[in-house]
Protein backbone atom coordinates (compact mmCIF):
# COMPACT_ATOMS: atom_id res chain seq x y z
CA UNK A 1 0.00 0.00 0.00
CA UNK A 2 2.81 2.56 1.09
CA UNK A 3 4.47 1.70 -1.98
CA UNK A 4 2.21 2.40 -4.50
CA UNK A 5 1.34 5.55 -2.74
CA UNK A 6 4.84 7.27 -2.95
CA UNK A 7 5.15 5.76 -6.49
CA UNK A 8 2.34 8.04 -7.29
CA UNK A 9 3.44 11.00 -5.38
CA UNK A 10 7.06 10.59 -6.73
CA UNK A 11 5.35 9.94 -10.68
CA UNK A 12 3.24 13.03 -10.41
CA UNK A 13 5.73 15.75 -9.11
CA UNK A 14 8.05 14.19 -11.79
CA UNK A 15 5.09 15.32 -14.18
CA UNK A 16 5.45 18.68 -12.74
CA UNK A 17 1.94 17.97 -11.02
CA UNK A 18 2.30 19.32 -7.15
CA UNK A 19 0.84 17.96 -4.31
CA UNK A 20 0.04 19.22 -0.86
CA UNK A 21 1.06 16.51 1.33
CA UNK A 22 -0.92 16.47 4.64
CA UNK A 23 0.57 14.82 7.70
CA UNK A 24 -0.52 14.71 11.17
CA UNK A 25 2.12 15.93 13.68
CA UNK A 26 0.02 15.21 17.67
CA UNK A 27 -2.61 14.53 18.56
CA UNK A 28 -3.40 14.98 22.00
CA UNK A 29 -6.48 12.12 23.02
CA UNK A 30 -6.75 8.54 21.71
CA UNK A 31 -9.84 9.23 20.41
CA UNK A 32 -8.55 10.71 17.34
CA UNK A 33 -9.46 9.57 13.92
CA UNK A 34 -5.47 8.01 13.23
CA UNK A 35 -2.14 8.32 14.52
CA UNK A 36 1.16 10.49 14.64
CA UNK A 37 2.66 9.94 10.99
CA UNK A 38 -0.36 9.43 9.53
CA UNK A 39 -0.45 11.19 5.65
CA UNK A 40 -1.99 11.95 2.97
CA UNK A 41 -1.24 13.41 -0.81
CA UNK A 42 -3.68 16.44 -2.20
CA UNK A 43 -3.84 17.35 -5.95
CA UNK A 44 -5.02 20.52 -7.09
CA UNK A 45 -8.52 18.76 -8.39
CA UNK A 46 -8.79 18.37 -4.32
CA UNK A 47 -8.65 14.13 -5.21
CA UNK A 48 -6.53 13.07 -2.26
CA UNK A 49 -4.48 9.66 -1.61
CA UNK A 50 -3.31 8.07 1.30
CA UNK A 51 -5.42 9.25 4.28
CA UNK A 52 -6.06 11.08 7.86
CA UNK A 53 -8.48 9.50 9.38
CA UNK A 54 -11.53 10.37 6.62
CA UNK A 55 -14.64 11.32 7.56
CA UNK A 56 -15.54 15.61 8.25
CA UNK A 57 -11.61 16.40 9.56
CA UNK A 58 -10.02 14.80 6.26
CA UNK A 59 -12.65 16.65 4.39
CA UNK A 60 -11.62 19.93 6.59
CA UNK A 61 -7.79 19.00 5.71
CA UNK A 62 -8.51 18.51 2.03
CA UNK A 63 -9.94 21.78 1.25
CA UNK A 64 -7.05 23.30 3.23
CA UNK A 65 -4.81 21.59 1.53
CA UNK A 66 -6.22 22.64 -2.49
CA UNK A 67 -5.59 26.63 -1.09
CA UNK A 68 -2.59 26.15 -0.22
CA UNK A 69 -1.31 24.22 -2.85
CA UNK A 70 -3.53 27.28 -5.18
CA UNK A 71 -0.85 29.72 -3.15
CA UNK A 72 1.94 27.10 -3.09
CA UNK A 73 3.22 27.30 -0.06
CA UNK A 74 3.00 25.38 3.12
CA UNK A 75 1.07 25.83 6.26
CA UNK A 76 -0.05 24.54 9.66
CA UNK A 77 -3.58 23.66 11.08
CA UNK A 78 -5.53 22.53 14.63
CA UNK A 79 -8.47 20.54 14.47
CA UNK A 80 -10.26 20.55 18.34
CA UNK A 81 -12.52 17.77 18.61
CA UNK A 82 -13.46 18.00 21.63
CA UNK A 83 -17.00 17.40 22.51
CA UNK A 84 -18.48 21.27 21.96
CA UNK A 85 -16.71 22.07 19.14
CA UNK A 86 -16.08 18.37 17.22
CA UNK A 87 -20.42 18.73 17.15
CA UNK A 88 -19.96 21.73 14.69
CA UNK A 89 -17.99 19.28 12.16
CA UNK A 90 -19.89 16.00 12.96
CA UNK A 91 -17.33 14.09 14.85
CA UNK A 92 -17.04 13.37 18.75
CA UNK A 93 -13.72 12.00 18.70
CA UNK A 94 -12.16 14.47 21.59
CA UNK A 95 -9.05 15.60 21.59
CA UNK A 96 -6.74 18.01 19.34
CA UNK A 97 -5.12 16.70 16.26
CA UNK A 98 -2.06 18.91 14.89
CA UNK A 99 -1.55 18.72 10.97
CA UNK A 100 0.96 20.19 8.91
CA UNK A 101 1.22 20.76 5.06
CA UNK A 102 3.73 20.93 3.01
CA UNK A 103 3.89 21.96 -0.41
CA UNK A 104 5.10 19.78 -3.00
CA UNK A 105 6.71 20.31 -6.78
CA UNK A 106 9.79 19.14 -9.04
CA UNK A 107 12.58 20.60 -7.22
CA UNK A 108 15.25 18.71 -4.84
CA UNK A 109 13.75 20.43 -1.75
CA UNK A 110 10.11 18.19 -2.43
CA UNK A 111 11.87 14.55 -3.41
CA UNK A 112 13.73 15.37 -0.22
CA UNK A 113 10.57 15.51 1.87
CA UNK A 114 9.24 12.38 -0.18
CA UNK A 115 12.35 10.44 0.73
CA UNK A 116 12.52 10.98 4.57
CA UNK A 117 8.78 10.70 4.95
CA UNK A 118 8.81 6.81 2.96
CA UNK A 119 11.81 6.56 5.27
CA UNK A 120 9.58 6.85 8.07
CA UNK A 121 6.88 5.07 6.65
CA UNK A 122 9.53 1.86 5.61
CA UNK A 123 8.09 -1.53 6.77
CA UNK A 124 8.86 -2.68 10.17
CA UNK A 125 6.59 -5.81 10.69
CA UNK A 126 8.11 -8.99 9.01
CA UNK A 127 5.77 -11.68 8.31
CA UNK A 128 7.91 -15.37 8.24
CA UNK A 129 5.32 -18.00 6.21
CA UNK A 130 6.67 -21.82 6.36
CA UNK A 131 5.26 -23.64 3.58
CA UNK A 132 4.89 -21.96 -0.04
CA UNK A 133 1.58 -23.47 -1.14
CA UNK A 134 -1.24 -22.00 -2.96
CA UNK A 135 -2.50 -19.97 0.07
CA UNK A 136 1.22 -18.64 0.91
CA UNK A 137 1.16 -17.41 -2.60
CA UNK A 138 -2.54 -15.63 -2.42
CA UNK A 139 -1.84 -14.56 1.21
CA UNK A 140 2.24 -12.81 0.15
CA UNK A 141 0.10 -10.72 -2.32
CA UNK A 142 -1.57 -9.07 0.34
CA UNK A 143 1.02 -8.55 3.17
CA UNK A 144 2.76 -6.33 0.47
CA UNK A 145 -0.50 -4.62 -0.30
CA UNK A 146 -1.60 -3.71 3.97
CA UNK A 147 2.30 -3.02 4.56
CA UNK A 148 4.11 -6.30 5.45
CA UNK A 149 7.69 -7.88 4.46
CA UNK A 150 7.34 -11.18 3.96
CA UNK A 151 10.07 -14.16 4.01
CA UNK A 152 8.81 -17.50 2.31
CA UNK A 153 10.65 -20.77 3.70
CA UNK A 154 9.68 -24.24 1.73
CA UNK A 155 11.26 -27.38 1.60
CA UNK A 156 10.35 -28.00 -2.12
CA UNK A 157 12.18 -25.74 -5.01
CA UNK A 158 9.26 -25.85 -7.10
CA UNK A 159 7.59 -23.87 -4.04
CA UNK A 160 10.58 -22.01 -2.59
CA UNK A 161 11.98 -19.35 -5.45
CA UNK A 162 11.47 -15.95 -6.76
CA UNK A 163 8.99 -16.44 -9.64
CA UNK A 164 6.53 -17.77 -7.23
CA UNK A 165 7.20 -14.86 -4.13
CA UNK A 166 8.54 -11.70 -6.45
CA UNK A 167 8.08 -9.66 -3.51
CA UNK A 168 9.46 -11.59 -0.76
CA UNK A 169 12.40 -10.25 1.35
CA UNK A 170 14.13 -13.98 1.13
CA UNK A 171 12.74 -17.05 0.03
CA UNK A 172 14.40 -19.74 1.63
CA UNK A 173 14.60 -23.54 0.14
CA UNK A 174 15.91 -25.76 2.69
CA UNK A 175 14.13 -28.46 5.07
CA UNK A 176 12.58 -27.59 8.34
CA UNK A 177 15.44 -29.10 10.92
CA UNK A 178 16.52 -26.26 12.28
CA UNK A 179 14.88 -23.07 10.93
CA UNK A 180 16.55 -20.59 13.84
CA UNK A 181 19.77 -20.87 12.23
CA UNK A 182 18.82 -19.43 8.85
CA UNK A 183 16.45 -16.83 10.67
CA UNK A 184 17.00 -14.75 12.86
CA UNK A 185 13.45 -14.27 14.93
CA UNK A 186 12.36 -10.78 16.38
CA UNK A 187 9.88 -9.90 18.65
CA UNK A 188 8.12 -7.95 16.25
CA UNK A 189 7.65 -10.58 13.58
CA UNK A 190 4.96 -12.56 13.06
CA UNK A 191 5.03 -16.57 11.91
CA UNK A 192 2.30 -18.05 9.60
CA UNK A 193 2.83 -21.48 9.67
CA UNK A 194 1.12 -23.96 6.75
CA UNK A 195 3.54 -26.43 5.58
CA UNK A 196 2.65 -29.38 3.39
CA UNK A 197 1.94 -31.24 6.70
CA UNK A 198 1.39 -32.49 10.34
CA UNK A 199 5.13 -33.38 10.54
CA UNK A 200 6.30 -30.25 9.23
CA UNK A 201 4.33 -27.53 11.33
CA UNK A 202 4.66 -29.67 14.61
CA UNK A 203 8.74 -29.09 13.99
CA UNK A 204 8.08 -25.74 12.88
CA UNK A 205 6.15 -24.73 15.88
CA UNK A 206 8.39 -26.59 18.49
CA UNK A 207 11.27 -24.13 17.44
CA UNK A 208 9.04 -20.80 17.34
CA UNK A 209 7.81 -21.64 20.69
CA UNK A 210 10.66 -20.55 21.97
CA UNK A 211 11.51 -17.20 20.39
CA UNK A 212 9.42 -14.09 21.83
CA UNK A 213 7.79 -13.77 18.31
CA UNK A 214 4.73 -11.56 18.45
CA UNK A 215 2.47 -13.85 16.61
CA UNK A 216 2.08 -17.91 16.00
CA UNK A 217 -0.68 -18.77 13.26
CA UNK A 218 -0.85 -22.52 12.26
CA UNK A 219 -3.14 -24.08 9.50
CA UNK A 220 -5.37 -26.54 9.51
CA UNK A 221 -8.27 -28.45 11.07
CA UNK A 222 -8.89 -28.22 14.85
CA UNK A 223 -8.65 -32.32 15.13
CA UNK A 224 -5.21 -31.15 13.57
CA UNK A 225 -4.22 -28.68 16.04
CA UNK A 226 -5.22 -30.41 18.91
CA UNK A 227 -2.59 -33.65 17.49
CA UNK A 228 -0.26 -30.80 17.52
CA UNK A 229 -0.84 -29.44 20.66
CA UNK A 230 -0.80 -32.40 22.62
CA UNK A 231 2.60 -33.61 20.82
CA UNK A 232 3.80 -29.99 22.26
CA UNK A 233 2.74 -30.65 25.77
CA UNK A 234 4.24 -33.69 26.14
CA UNK A 235 7.71 -31.96 24.85
CA UNK A 236 6.73 -29.77 27.77
CA UNK A 237 5.43 -26.68 26.48
CA UNK A 238 3.00 -25.03 28.83
CA UNK A 239 -0.77 -24.94 28.00
CA UNK A 240 -0.61 -21.13 28.61
CA UNK A 241 1.97 -20.63 25.76
CA UNK A 242 0.13 -22.95 23.58
CA UNK A 243 -3.01 -20.88 24.38
CA UNK A 244 -1.13 -17.81 22.82
CA UNK A 245 -0.88 -19.69 18.83
CA UNK A 246 -3.71 -18.97 16.74
CA UNK A 247 -4.58 -22.36 15.79
CA UNK A 248 -6.67 -22.87 13.48
CA UNK A 249 -5.14 -19.39 12.02
CA UNK A 250 -7.30 -16.11 11.15
CA UNK A 251 -9.94 -14.23 12.25
CA UNK A 252 -13.42 -17.01 12.15
CA UNK A 253 -15.72 -15.67 9.07
CA UNK A 254 -16.97 -19.09 7.76
CA UNK A 255 -14.27 -18.89 5.55
CA UNK A 256 -14.21 -21.89 2.84
CA UNK A 257 -12.33 -20.69 -0.24
CA UNK A 258 -8.49 -20.06 -0.87
CA UNK A 259 -8.94 -16.16 -1.12
CA UNK A 260 -12.02 -16.05 1.81
CA UNK A 261 -9.41 -17.86 3.94
CA UNK A 262 -6.35 -15.17 2.99
CA UNK A 263 -8.66 -12.51 3.90
CA UNK A 264 -9.48 -14.23 7.37
CA UNK A 265 -5.42 -14.46 8.12
CA UNK A 266 -4.95 -10.85 7.01
CA UNK A 267 -7.49 -9.48 8.95
CA UNK A 268 -6.11 -11.08 11.81
CA UNK A 269 -2.33 -9.65 11.33
CA UNK A 270 -3.43 -6.11 10.60
CA UNK A 271 -5.16 -6.72 14.01
CA UNK A 272 -2.37 -8.07 16.22
CA UNK A 273 -0.01 -5.93 14.42
CA UNK A 274 -2.47 -2.91 15.50
CA UNK A 275 -2.35 -4.03 19.14
CA UNK A 276 1.00 -4.18 18.73
CA UNK A 277 1.35 -0.86 17.77
CA UNK A 278 -0.72 0.25 20.83
CA UNK A 279 -3.22 1.51 18.32
CA UNK A 280 -5.33 -1.00 20.67
CA UNK A 281 -6.10 1.90 22.54
CA UNK A 282 -8.14 3.47 19.31
CA UNK A 283 -10.64 0.52 19.99
CA UNK A 284 -13.72 -0.17 22.13
CA UNK A 285 -13.73 -3.99 22.21
CA UNK A 286 -12.10 -6.93 21.22
CA UNK A 287 -13.69 -6.96 17.84
CA UNK A 288 -11.70 -4.19 16.94
CA UNK A 289 -14.18 -1.55 16.14
CA UNK A 290 -12.62 2.15 15.94
CA UNK A 291 -14.08 4.87 18.16
CA UNK A 292 -14.22 6.96 15.15
CA UNK A 293 -14.11 6.67 12.00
Amino acid sequence: MYESIFEKAYAKIKNNDDLELVEIVSSSIVGTPRKEGAFMFVDEQGISFGSVGGGMVEYLATQYAKELLLKKVDGEKEYDLSQKKAENIGMVCGGICNMKFYYLTNNEKSFKILDNLKEKNKNKVRVVIFGGGHISVELSKLLKYVGFDYIVWDDREDFANSERFPGALRVICKNYENVLSEVSIKETDMVVIMTRGHASDYEVEKQILKTSVSYIGVIGSKNKNKVIREKLISDGFSEMLLDSVHAPIGINIGAESIEEIVISIIAELIYTRAKNENRSKLMKDDKGESICW
